[in-house]
């Protein structure tokens, strides 16, 4: 881990805010300088997960805060783990009426694997070219590598409020990622041909550039900005040994790209009915100029031309976004809102084909000149192009039938038209009613009711065109008609003094009763309860517990016959239904104790569990083999327990010192007794890197804080 010169910084500010103060015997400075120190013992095979988005390593590290204030201006900083992978630097002030400034720094230590699960065959990790000698399934002669990545976020802004009511605004934004991430490939052309796990190389920088100016007085509010935000990827694109092939591919990595929005906004206050009318207009352009692979790696290991219509593919997506609501309240216990939001995506880009040579392997082995890139002359392959025009138009209103009570109700309808194969219309309907009540002193909630309806024109002529006559059948249900029911019930009491307790509830049921194939029914509920007690300057403490459920329920076929899933099944074709099910709970506590003046003592208990299923039930007539249900299906179990005394030594000196145990424990059947190499070893081999199979973890951390308070 580098260690910055964080502290010549601080120490900098320090010094000049001091001086500052002494000019100005106005000024008040306060604020404080910590140093820690912390020992972590971890037992872990791989301590990724513990360290997934933290620095955890034992050391030193410091932090600061400073407030400054005077007749004219302030200064606000503050900076914690200086020094560490993890540390957050943020600085802020201005000159009251005329200006304000922010300016800040943020860092993150992504862990997703190292050693000794992350391995692959690959040699050149971090380049853009991986080679290997394949197969392999010596295990024994793979390279270790990091499967991790650095972000790093830089910030700016500045206002000037000097010609108020009118205001200008600049900000700088600045991300860059580096590392390794672990992505896909496929061997051959057929999920048959196996995958591979490339560790691809990371050099991501995003660059935004904003302006914006504007008008905000009594009565009414206006503005205009630009953003324009540019991506650049270092590395093109990644060359990698294929297996299958026995050749060296080439997968395209993410483009470079540009982005212009342009956006206004305002309101009007106070108009007639007491009503305020806002709006916003928004337009967005994304481009990017990419080459196209002009030869691609298939079947003997040769790379035969992809033959495009264009060298270039030139990215050219535009969106429009209008909304605009008028918000009244034409009597005093009415509350109303209409609004209409418009949304218009487009997309303007090179429309590619492509006309491979027929028996060059990249094309599909179907003989339907229908299909587009059919094994046939005369058919090109091409892409879809989508677009999306949606309307939604609503009203809403809430009546205060006493003073503690409230009744709200509203309804929307959303039509879109889009660009897709299988839905290219979508109408949505929305209601709901809302009941608040805080009537009485010790009790208050409110319960909304929300029912959703929405309908989708399905293509019937899907089935004739698709490669797979079975797609005429499934409905993906992100589109799909569905009949959605929505209860949630919010309950805060306070029986008596220093006692407080809370309640949530939630039930959501998704309705997919027209789906011949695909998600049928899903249900979510959860539950949330807490209970307090005691006086935070003595004595207090805190339980609660949440509780998750949610179920799939979905119909599939599998089988070369007919695809219509309403025909008697036969052994090689037939239906089958799947029943997943995801159960989470975690129960916690915390006591705050206050045992003398100068002392307070601080802990929390938490312990959480999730646990999946899926089960599999086989059409009466369909294949007998018998298809045992999956009992660990992403399940794990978190412990943690924390405690920690402050003690407040001097009025500028302060104490802490505390302990801290988390225990992780992970089972996942695509993940435990991980095989690096499918069996038997063939071209047509899988390869995977294995890292996730060792993320149980057993972590023990001391730490001490010193606090100085000026």
């Amino acid at each position: 881990m580098k260690r910055k010169p964080i502290a010549i910084l601080a120490a900098s500010l320090f010094a000049a805010t001091a001086a500052a103060q002494q000019a100005d015997d106005k000024t008040e400075t306060t604020g404080s300088v910590t140093l820690g120190v912390r020992g972590i013992a971890a037992n872990a095979n791989d301590a990724s997960k513990l360290n997934e988005y933290r620095d955890l390593d034992s050391g030193v590290a410091a932090g600061f805060e400073l407030r400054r204030r005077s007749d004219t201006d302030y200064l606000n900083g503050y900076g914690e783990n200086l020094g560490r992978e993890d540390q957050y630097i943020d600085l802020n002030g201005g000159s009251y009426g005329n200006y304000k400034f922010r300016a800040y720094a943020d860092y993150l230590r992504h862990n997703f694997g190292s050693g000794p699960g992350a391995l692959t065959p690959y040699s050149g990790i971090g380049t853009t070219s991986l080679t290997a000698t394949l197969p392999n399934s010596n295990v024994a002669t793979w390279h270790q590598f990091d499967h991790a990545y650095k972000r790093r976020e830089l910030g700016a802004m500045f206002e000037l409020q000097k010609t108020s009511p009118w205001y200008t605004r600049a900000e700088y934004n600045e991300v860059t990622r580096k590392g390794v991430n672990v992505i896909a490939g496929a061997n051959g052309t057929s999920p048959g041909n196996g995958f591979m796990d490339l560790p691809a190389p990371i050099d991501f920088t995003t660059r935004n550039y904003f302006a914006e100016g504007g008008y905000s007085g009594g009565r009414s509010h206006f503005a205009a900005n630009v953003l324009y935000s540019t991506f650049d990827n270092g590395n093109d694109a990644l060359r990698w040994q294929n297996g299958f092939f026995n050749g060296m591919d080439t997968t395209v990595l993410p483009p470079d790209n540009q982005m212009l929005r342009l956006a206004a906004n305002g309101n009007v206050r106070r108009l007639p009915g007491d009503s305020t009318l806002a709006a916003r207009l928004t337009y967005a352009r994304l481009m990017n100029n990419v080459g196209v692979l002009q030869n691609t790696l298939s079947t003997g290991a040769t790379n035969p031309a992809t033959n495009p219509n264009e060298p270039n593919f030139r990215g050219d997506v535009r969106r429009t976004d209008f909304n605009i609501s008028l918000a009244s309240r034409p009597l005093a216990a009415l509350d109303t809102r209409v609004f209409w939001n418009y949304y218009n995506e487009t997309n303007h880009s090179t429309e590619m084909t492509f006309n491979p040579a027929v028996g060059s392997g990249l094309r599909l082995g179907s003989t339907d000149p229908r299909v587009n890139c059919a094994n046939v002359a005369g058919t090109l392959c091409a892409a879809e192009m989508y677009h999306l025009k949606r309307n939604t138009y609503g009203a809403e209103a809430g009546y205060r039938v006493t003073s503690g009570n409230k009744v709200m109700t509203g309804f929307d309808y959303t039509h879109a038209d889009r660009e897709r194969v299988d839905f290219a219309h979508t109408d949505e309907t929305k209601w709901f009613a809302e009941w608040k009540n805080t009537s009485l002193d010790a009790l208050s909630g409110r319960i909304k009711y929300q029912y959703l309806a929405r309908r989708s024109t399905f293509d019937e002529n899907l089935g004739a065109i698709a490669a797979n006559p079975m797609d005429l059948y499934v409905r993906r249900f992100d589109l799909a008609n569905v009949n959605q029911n929505l209860v949630k019930l919010v309950l805060d009491a306070s029986p008596f003094a220093r006692f407080d307790i809370g309640f949530e509830a939630i039930f959501k049921r998704n309705n997919f009763s027209d789906t011949p194939l695909g998600r049928r029914d899903d249900t979510r509920q959860e539950y949330y309860a807490s209970v307090a007690y005691g006086d935070p300057q003595s004595l207090r403490g805190i339980v609660y517990g949440d509780v998750e459920w949610v179920r799939y329920d979905a119909t599939h076929r599998v089988g070369t016959g007919n695809p219509d899933p309403s025909t008697p099944p036969t052994t090689t074709t037939y239906n089958w239904d799947s029943q997943v099910k995801d159960r989470s709970w975690q129960v916690g506590a915390g006591l705050d104790w206050v045992p003398v003046s100068r002392l307070k003592v601080k802990s929390s208990a938490l312990y959480g569990e999730t646990r999946g299923t899926a089960d599999f039930m086989v059409q009466p007539g369909g294949d007998p083999t018998p298809r045992p249900a999956i009992t660990n299906f992403h399940n794990t179990r978190f412990t943690s327990f924390t405690v920690r005394g402050i003690y407040e030594a001097t009025k500028e000196w302060e104490f802490t010192a505390g302990y801290a145990f988390e225990r992780y424990r992970y089972s996942d059947i695509g993940y435990d007794n991980t095989k690096y190499v499918t069996t038997p070893v063939t071209t047509s081999s899988s390869y995977v890197t294995g890292q996730y199979s060792f993320q149980p973890y057993t972590a023990n951390i001391v730490f001490g804080v010193a606090k100085y308070k000026f």
